[in-house]
């Protein structure tokens, strides 16, 4: 199965796996850019959500998504750099964290789902033994609560970037304009979903962090 055959396959699946809606602001922003794209192109009489309209270019994309990191010459994203970069922080923080779970006394053999709220609140998993005490550190240390934020940002940034390099990837194989719009569809909503539903969502336990869009996009064979 091609990737692209396996992430249609797979995507209601995943789609419908998770349902607890967690709302980070930097991703928010990014849909926002989409959105704001997208009416500038459209018609008046269409709808604006990302799932209708058109497809756009991968040179449409860099300006409202990719930045330097897409490549002009080969029409490719280049993520090596961030993803590397948002791994190293990634793992620094889980460290951080493992640190004060310990002196609190906290047990981290169940894992620790954690999600940000729309009014910014470090959400626990209320399935948690020790979910109340959790919550109390991070609402006690705002550096940590503010760590994590930034932390699941640069993680939900990452996987939008990525999803939108595989968009390009496909949308450089294909060979009419409607099979392009197709790939738009599909992609387009997946990057809406990847800015609201599962954005801001990790899990902390002792072999370290698991990101929420990250697992999204594995499942997909896009990450």
């Amino acid at each position: 199965m091609t990737t692209s055959a396996a992430a249609r396959a797979t995507f209601g699946e995943v789609m419908t796996a998770h349902q607890t809606v967690a709302a980070n602001t930097p991703a928010v922003a990014t849909a926002q850019k989409f959105a704001e794209y997208l009416k500038e192109k459209q018609p008046a009489n269409t709808t604006t959500t990302a799932t209708s309209g058109f497809a756009p270019t991968p040179e449409q994309l860099a300006k409202s998504l990719f930045g330097s990191a897409y490549d002009p010459e080969t029409k490719t994203v280049r993520l090596d750099k961030l993803a590397g970069e948002t791994a190293k922080r990634t793992a620094e923080f889980a460290e951080r964290l493992a640190a004060r779970l310990s002196t609190a006394s906290i047990d981290q053999t169940p894992p620790i789902e954690l999600s940000v709220g729309l009014d910014g609140r470090i959400i626990v998993d209320s399935t948690h033994p020790q979910a109340a005490q959790i919550t109390n550190l991070f609402e006690d240390d705002s550096a940590l609560a503010q760590a994590y934020r930034n932390v699941a940002a640069q993680n939900d940034h990452l996987a939008t970037l990525q999803a939108g390099a595989a968009y390009v990837k496909e949308w450089n194989g294909a060979k009419t304009d409607a099979e392009r719009q197709m790939i738009w569809n599909r992609y387009g909503t997946l990057m809406e979903r990847l800015s609201s539903m599962f954005s801001g969502r990790m899990t902390f336990g002792t072999a370290g962090a698991i990101v929420e869009s990250q697992q999204i996009l594995r499942r997909m064979d896009l990450a």
